[in-house]
């Protein structure tokens, strides 16, 4: 079984990394036509309540992963389901579903807070290059008397945050926007601080939306052996969604994605790079969006532990899945 080992910074390499890649096999993307029906099935139902809504503006979030700088009015609620679907590695069979339950709320002009409650499903069986289960949000949970070889699926609650945005400058009335972000999340297994620094600026009379987001997290987990592991993932994204006709947005995002050792950044372990599509529907009432990021064969290993992990180009292991999927729906009111 070979084993890429770590690529190294020669812009020739990347660009040969690039050349080789190949369009995802149909059958890895079966969750992403899953989620496509969802998405059927929820405009269907919102477009039949819409009539029985009150009016109100929707909060509209045109992106799956990337945050913008605009917020909620004073005394404003939104309502928010998140489904955010990691998919497939190196072989075997490997699904991690995060979803999030989300109340927002505009407190003053400037600043708005959000509750969330966070659940997951994750179903994993030899995925890993070596025949092993594990994966994102499986191997924590595999106890002392797991079998390596087989099945590991099920649901559970993950954790609760809380959410604050700042908006300095509005991306409406400003010549750029920019907003602060700062969440805190725990969990019986782990406890998280995630911050950004949120860019949007509008072209062509809020036709086009570019937005940025460099973003931080430190991360501590505890395994079923009660070790932990304690990462500092800084990650840039950036995206762009345009109004192709009345209501409907369309657009690309990535994400350049920097894992370091320790709690803060002590030492490097990889980059990872994602690029794919999204899609945008708003109505007075309601909002949804559909985007999906694929893993690029381009990953940078700058350890051992991290380039035997990795597989054609791409970072398995308990670092990332070949295609990610995102779902969001809101309601205001």
């Amino acid at each position: 079984m070979k084993i890429d080992a770590v690529i190294e910074e020669d812009p020739r390499g990347l660009v040969s990394q690039l050349c080789r890649w190949k369009f995802p096999d149909p059958d890895r993307l079966r969750s992403i036509l899953v989620h496509g029906l969802i998405l059927v099935l929820l405009l269907v139902v919102c477009e039949a309540m819409s009539g029985i809504l009150s009016a109100a503006e929707a909060g509209e979030s045109f992106f799956g992963w990337i945050y913008t700088a605009d917020i909620h009015p004073p005394g404003t609620f939104e309502y928010e389901h998140r489904s955010f679907l990691q998919q497939g590695q190196s072989r075997g069979a490997y699904s991690y579903l995060q979803n999030s339950e989300e109340l927002e709320l505009g407190l003053t002009p400037n600043l708005q807070i959000a509750g969330y409650i966070n659940w997951s499903y994750r179903n994993a069986f030899r995925n890993g290059i070596d025949g092993t289960t594990g994966g994102p949000g499986v191997s924590m949970f595999e106890g002392p008397n797991f079998n390596p070889t087989s099945r590991l699926s099920g649901a559970r609650f993950d954790s609760a945050s809380v959410e604050l945005i700042y908006q300095i400058l509005n991306p409406y009335t400003d010549p750029i926007g920019l907003a602060l972000y700062i969440e805190p999340e725990f969990g019986p297994r782990e406890w998280e601080l995630e911050w950004r620094v949120i860019v949007q600026k509008n072209f062509m009379d809020d036709k086009l939306v570019v937005a940025a987001n460099l973003m931080g997290r430190h991360e501590n987990e505890r395994y079923s052996d009660n070790t932990t592991n304690r990462e500092s993932p800084l990650d840039v994204t950036l995206g762009a969604s345009y109004r192709v006709a009345d209501n409907w947005f369309l657009g690309v995002e990535g994400r350049v994605h920097n894992e370091f050792a320790g709690i803060l950044w002590r030492s490097p372990d990889h980059s990872a790079f994602f690029l794919g599509p999204n899609l945008h529907y708003a109505t007075q009432n309601w909002w949804v969006t559909a985007a999906w990021r694929h893993q690029l064969p381009m990953t940078l290993a700058y350890n051992r532990d991290q380039a035997d992990v990795m597989w054609h180009g791409r970072i398995y292991g308990d670092e990332h899945a070949r295609d990610e999927v995102m779902l969001k729906f809101g309601m205001p009111f």
